[in-house]
């Protein structure tokens, strides 16, 4: 089941060994109620406690396709001619900090940059900023 919120409050969490994390990882919903093809899809920018995480490094791992979930870069997002973010499944963006971060209480920001096939290109990218608090358990 998703949350109403953008950011998902299950999810949040560290990546790579417990001793040494290469990064971590958040769940976001779909914003647009028909979902999206991955080329529509703009970088995003992820802020932690005030440390800004840019696009480019961000893996997105989407849950459609036959072969079940898939990773992609921001390149490889773009390119794919069947990447798609439907809307019933969160995306994981995995974010690349070494160390990953610490235990506790986070201040999360997303923004989420969309363009929609149909809307002229001068009125695009359509964008959705959020904000929650999140926890690293481990």
């Amino acid at each position: 089941m998703l949350e109403e919120q953008l950011i998902q409050a299950a999810g949040f969490r560290n990546v790579g060994p417990d001793d040494a994390p290469t990064g971590f990882q958040l769940r976001v919903r779909s914003p647009y109620y028909r979902g999206l093809w991955g080329n529509l899809i703009e970088k995003p920018t992820v802020t932690v406690d005030g440390e800004v995480f840019g696009g480019d490094d961000i893996v997105w791992t989407l849950p459609a396709g036959p072969s079940g979930a898939t990773d992609y870069t921001f390149d490889g997002l773009q390119r794919s001619p069947d990447a798609r973010w439907p809307m019933d499944a969160p995306a994981v963006l995995t974010v690349p900090k070494p160390g990953g971060l610490a235990r506790g209480i986070h201040d999360v920001t997303l923004e989420l940059r969309l363009r929609m096939s149909y809307i002229p290109e001068e009125l695009q990218p359509s964008i959705w900023t959020t904000s929650r608090k999140a926890v690293i358990v481990r």
